[in-house]
Order: structure tokens, then sequence, then C-alpha cells
């Protein structure tokens, strides 16, 4: 791997830092706060590094929040041909190997948390700690009475997204997604105008993710294994085909913390920074005090 800023853009000193790392293809915008505590943002469908930014200033002190986009997504390239959920694995796995020293906390939103999830499963050596709002692993529905028939209705509203994108609607894409599959009715309210653009100009990344056959993979004997502590934090808000994802997920990782956001959705980041905020100061407590 190589940056295409000098060896001398690791984290170091309590600046804010910017810079461009090369890996598997791509090239990934980053942008770092602060220093000492490497935690690793990792954004979900649609968007980039900028969700993060209601969360970055209520951090402690002590902690570097490193974020970057995610290939393919606003100011990070991609390599021609499909990207994959093992592809942004191996690019989060550059971003702590090449920015954070070698090891990190990790925080991931949505698919985000997926991310972090197949490399915390994959690479346990290089992660201290995950974080992750209700991953969307929507396997676990299947076969679960209350979970299929949600299954079966967010993968009606996924394949009409995907159709709208290729068909280059993307703010019909970016509307159904956000309304019927992730946010609900009150999305616009998350998501001013100019960060519904934001959504709109990453729309073509989706496509990927919804052709991707390992796009929801998680390695649950790997990470049920309690070498990497896990907190699962989970809205009471939000779709319900999430949040039974999220409960599904927690009943079979019986060592991981599972936080509950009342009021909170989707994206308790946009919503409700302060409380995610907080639930992430106690987690990096507690892992400390292991």
């Amino acid at each position: 791997m190589d940056l295409a800023t000098p060896a001398a853009g690791r984290i170091t000193t309590a600046t804010v830092r910017t810079g461009s790392l090369r890996t598997g293809g791509a090239a990934l915008n980053w942008r770092a706060d602060q220093v000492t505590t490497n935690v690793v943002l990792v954004h979900g469908s649609f968007d980039d590094h900028t969700s993060w930014d209601r969360i970055v200033p209520l951090l402690p002190h002590d902690i570097t929040a490193i974020r970057y986009d995610r290939r393919g997504h606003s100011r990070s390239s991609a390599p021609a041909g499909r990207s994959g959920l093992h592809d942004h694995a191996g690019d989060l796995v550059s971003v702590i190997t090449e920015l954070a020293g070698g090891a990190a906390h990790l925080v991931g939103h949505s698919y985000g948390a997926l991310v972090a999830l197949m490399t915390a499963a994959r690479h346990p050596e290089l992660v201290s700690s995950v974080l992750v709002h209700e991953p969307p692993a929507f396997p676990l529905l299947a076969d679960d009475p209350q979970g299929e028939p949600l299954r079966a209705e967010a993968r009606a509203h996924v394949t009409t997204v995907a159709a709208h994108i290729e068909a280059g609607r993307q703010d019909e894409a970016v509307a159904l997604f956000a309304e019927k599959v992730a946010f609900g009715p009150r999305w616009r309210e998350l998501f001013p105008q100019p960060q519904r653009a934001v959504l709109a100009a990453n729309a073509h990344t989706y496509l990927d993710q919804f052709h991707d056959p390992d796009h929801y993979a998680l390695d649950l004997e790997a990470l049920a294994t309690d070498r990497v502590p896990i907190t699962v934090t989970v809205g009471t808000d939000g779709p319900a085909a999430v949040r039974r994802c999220t409960q599904l997920l927690a009943d079979r990782l019986p060592a991981a913390t599972v936080e509950t956001l009342t009021g909170a959705g989707h994206a308790p980041h946009l919503s409700h920074p302060d409380e995610f905020a907080a639930a992430l100061a106690r987690h990096l407590g507690r892992v400390r005090r292991s």
C-alpha cells in the first residue's frame, strides 16, 4: 500500500490531517481529528465520511477519529468493475495499518457495520474493539417467523431501488431507500438538501452492494469467540426489518453488549449524536477496564 501523502501523514500530533490512501486499486479520501486512542468510523450506504460530523466534536479528547469515504463514494475512487464487501474490508485493513499504526477501535453504521464486523472476524489482531449500529444482516431473517415477511418486503424495496439507479433515477432511488428501507418517513429531517445531494451522487455505489453475493456476509462463529469486544446499538424507532436483524445478531453473539437508544432510529449519529457519542464513550470505557 502507498500513501499519496508522505509517510509522515500518519497521525502523531493533535491536529486535523487529511489525505488520500491508495489500496486495492482505489484511492480513499480520509480525515483524522484529535489524538491518542485510534477510532475508525465507517459510514453506511450512499453516504460518506461527513455523516460523522456531528459525532466527532462530542468524542473524548484522547480520541483520534479517523474517517474516510469508502471506495467509490464522494472523493474516493474505485477501480473498474464491481466492488464487494470483501473489498471494503480490505480497504479498512489498509486504513488501520497505514493511518492508525496497526490497531484501532472500529465504529460502523449500517453497511459500514458489516464492513467493521467482517474486518474484526478476519483480522482480530488489528481490531481493539467494535461498536456497530444496526448491521443489516438480512439473511438472519430467513426462517425467522417474525423476520421472514420483513426480509421479503425489504428485498422488494431494494430491488426497486436498484432498478431506479440503473435507469438514472437517483433521487427516486434515494427517497425509496431512505424512507422504506433505512430511515423511515421523516428521513428528510435527517438529511438537509446538501446531504441529499451526497446520497444521490453516491447512489451508483449501491449497485455493487446489491449485486454482491456476499454483501450481507458475517462470520458469526469467528465473532462469537470473544477475541474482539463488541457493542451492538439499536434504536427503538428504526425500520422493523433492521431492528429485527440486530436483535437476531445480538442473540448469536452472547458476549456482545447491547445498548438500546430510546427515540433513535437507524441513524443516531445524525438524530441523536449526544446519545450515540455517549454510547461510544461507555463502550471504550468498558474495553479499557477489561
